[in-house]
């Protein structure tokens, strides 16, 4: 039951005004404390600030600052993590109950695509804190500015002094959403075209609204997107979920079924390759002759002269 109690335990998390004990989880969920302690971890290993308190009257609590609301997920997302739940093969109490909240949460908030808190916005993709990165997140909590020489897209070269404000990942590219004092208005700006970074002095602050979706990525620019479904063996799933994410994988029977929606291109076959003969594609069926065909290449190339 793994996929509706960690929903259940967040979403417990997450409206709770003071700290969460062990017990209260166990009993709630109906599983061991120690299950508890293993649940815990795993959604601290995903990303979500959880914070331990030790000794008696201890517990568990999410920072303040990151209380989420119910904006946290897309419409995608929404669908795709209902559609886990309800293809879960253990349909008791805890997964009706989790699907039900979640089907409550979308037509309340259908509107929602980005996860908004003070220092940062997760619209979608995946990538790792470089020390770029890893700086300007040390910034914004410090509030101190920015002393950075930019290379734009257009090739343009230029000397800013910048207050970061949020930090923001799209599409696998981080982005900087701060007041940029040359041009007096707040911009966002690529990480990666960033060319040389100096931690200036600390700035006062000032009210800002970011909003991730006026930034304009290359990466599905003119690229046909298609729904993907695959049947997947114990021997591709780790990798699988890595790739798509483990609420895009369910269990179905004694394999697993993966479903995601993605660019149509060589990127994709390469990837399905990559997981070798533990994975069948069984949507669309151009996908699976694609990689078939792929697969009849190599072996030719691949001939004994």
């Amino acid at each position: 039951m793994q996929i509706p109690i960690l929903i259940g335990m967040l979403s417990t998390l997450l409206s709770a005004d003071d700290l969460v004990k062990a017990d209260e989880l166990a009993a709630k969920y109906e599983i061991s404390v120690r299950s508890v302690y293993r649940y815990v971890a795993m959604l601290s290993e995903g990303g979500v600030p959880i914070e331990s308190c030790l000794g008696r009257g201890g517990g568990w609590r999410i920072l303040e600052n990151y209380k989420l609301k119910a904006t946290y997920f897309t419409p995608e997302e929404y669908e795709r993590l209902v559609f886990s739940l309800q293809s879960f093969s253990l349909q008791d109490d805890v997964t009706r109950q989790a699907t039900q909240k979640l089907k409550g949460l979308y037509r309340s908030h259908s509107s929602a695509t980005v996860l908004k808190s003070e220092q940062f916005i997760v619209d979608s993709g995946d990538s790792a804190f470089g020390d770029l990165v890893g700086t300007i997140s040390d910034c914004i909590s410090q509030k101190k500015l920015c002393h950075i020489e930019y290379h734009s897209k257009d090739g343009e070269d230029s000397v800013r002094v910048i207050e970061p404000y949020c930090l923001i990942l799209k599409d696998g590219a981080w982005y900087v959403y701060s007041f940029c004092r040359l041009r007096r208005g707040f911009r966002y700006f690529k990480v990666s075209r960033i060319v040389k970074l100096e931690v200036g002095e600390r700035f006062s602050g000032r009210q800002f609204q970011a909003d991730s979706s006026v930034i304009k990525t290359d990466v599905l620019k003119d690229k046909e997107m298609c729904e993907v479904i695959l049947t997947v063996e114990n021997s591709a799933l780790s990798a699988c979920e890595e790739w798509l994410g483990i609420n895009s994988v369910v269990k179905m029977g004694e394999n697993y079924l993966a479903r995601a929606t993605l660019p149509f291109d060589e990127i994709l076959i390469n990837r399905i390759l990559s997981l070798g003969d533990g994975v069948r594609v069984e949507k669309p069926q151009r996908l699976r002759l694609a990689v078939i065909e792929r697969c009849k290449s190599i072996q030719y190339n691949n001939k004994d002269e």
